[in-house]
């Protein structure tokens, strides 16, 4: 339970930006020795995954007044 609440606390504090491998990592640095596959379980099953930003795409929008020559 202390690994799943330390991976609670880092994926909540970097909002969600945070994969497997990162929270992976920082739980290392923090000293706890804990296997990525296992972070990956645990955070399948709270359903913790990172979600990738989406990108900008910029489009005209529909209703300007120019017109191509």
């Amino acid at each position: 339970m202390e690994v799943r609440n330390a991976i609670h606390e880092i994926v909540l504090e970097h909002r969600r930006r945070y994969g497997y491998r990162r929270v992976a990592v920082e739980l290392r640095r923090r000293g706890m020795a804990v296997n990525h596959k296992r972070v990956l379980r645990l955070m399948r099953e709270d359903n913790l995954l990172g979600i990738e930003p989406r990108a900008f795409i910029a489009t005209p929008s529909r209703t300007t007044t120019w017109r191509s020559a």
